[in-house]
C-alpha cells in the first residue's frame, strides 16, 4: 500500500514535465541567453511573453528581436497592427535612436475594469521594414530633410544599393573609418568605400573562400593608400543615416566593424 501514493507521485511529475515542455514552446518567461552570430562571442538575454507572435522574443531594454533566416538577431518595428523585421542588427545600433518598437508594457487590471492586453498580429518572415528617413518639421508645417551628406546623392555610392547579388550587409570598418559592404559569412568580394568609387577586395584564393576579416588583413594596406590618396575622411554623424539607407536597400546593418576582429 506504501508503493501507491510514490506511484502517483511519478506520474504526477512526468505530467508536469510535459505541461512545461509543451508551454514553453508557446511562451519563456525566464530569460534566456542567446548568441549573436553576427559578433563572435555576443550574447545577450530574451525573454517571450506569451501574446507576442512565434518567433519573436523581448530584449532586457524592451525591444522586440528575432532571428533572420541565417541565424542573425535583428530589431523589430511596428507595421500596422503587427512586428515586421528591420534591418538593424542588435548589437550594431542605439535602439533608442532608431524607428523601433518597445514592447508595449502590459495593461493595469483593476478590481473593476478587466482590461485584455491585444495580441500582435502575424507577421511575413520576410518581409523587412524601410524606417522613415531623418526629418523634422519646418516652420510651415513641412517634412524637410535635417542633413544630406555628400554621398547620399552620389551615383557612385549609391550603386551599392542595387548589388544585392554580392551584397547583403552594410557596415562602418574602424580604420581607416570607411563604409563596407559583403555577403554572407564567407563573400565573393567584399567593397569599401574609397571617398570615390568602391573598392573590390577578393579572397587570396579563388577556391577557398575567405572571411571579411581575414579578406581586410589582405587588401588594408592598399585599401589605406587609396583612402588617403582620395582625401576620403568620414564623418561619424554620418554612420546613423547610412544606417538608415542600408535598410531602405534591404541591406542588414552590422555597425562598426574592426579589420582585426572575427567577423
Amino acid at each position: 500500500m506504501k508503493k501507491l501514493p510514490l506511484f502517483l507521485l511519478v506520474l504526477m511529475l512526468v505530467s508536469l514535465t510535459a505541461s512545461y515542455g509543451q508551454a514553453s514552446s508557446v511562451y519563456v518567461v525566464e530569460p534566456v541567453l542567446v548568441n549573436q552570430p553576427a559578433y563572435s562571442g555576443m550574447n545577450f538575454y530574451v525573454y517571450r511573453p506569451y501574446n507576442l507572435p512565434e518567433g519573436w522574443y523581448v530584449t532586457f531594454d524592451g525591444y522586440p528581436v528575432a532571428r533572420t533566416s541565417s541565424g542573425v538577431w535583428v530589431y523589430g518595428s511596428m507595421s500596422g497592427n503587427g512586428l515586421v523585421r528591420t534591418a538593424y542588427v542588435v548589437g550594431s545600433v542605439d535602439p533608442a535612436s532608431f524607428p523601433l518598437a518597445r514592447y508595449p508594457v502590459p495593461a493595469a487590471v483593476s478590481s473593476v475594469n478587466h482590461v485584455q492586453v491585444l495580441s500582435f498580429a502575424g507577421v511575413s518572415r520576410n518581409e523587412l521594414l524601410q524606417p522613415v528617413p531623418p526629418s523634422m518639421p519646418s516652420s510651415a508645417g513641412m517634412i524637410l530633410p535635417t542633413y544630406m551628406p555628400s554621398w547620399a546623392v552620389n551615383p557612385s555610392f549609391n550603386a551599392i544599393g542595387s548589388w544585392s547579388r554580392l551584397v547583403d550587409r552594410m557596415g562602418i570598418l574602424d580604420n581607416p573609418r570607411v563604409p563596407i559592404a559583403w555577403k554572407g559569412d564567407r563573400p565573393q568580394a567584399l567593397f569599401a568605400w574609397t571617398g570615390k568609387s568602391w573598392y573590390q577586395m577578393t579572397s587570396s584564393s579563388i577556391d577557398i573562400p575567405e572571411r571579411p576579416s581575414e579578406m581586410l588583413k589582405n587588401h588594408l594596406y592598399s585599401l589605406t593608400r587609396m583612402v588617403h590618396g582620395n582625401n576620403m575622411r568620414w564623418s561619424d554623424t554620418d554612420t546613423p543615416l547610412l544606417a538608415h539607407q542600408a535598410a531602405v536597400w534591404g541591406y542588414l546593418w552590422m555597425g562598426r566593424l574592426s579589420p582585426l576582429a572575427d567577423n
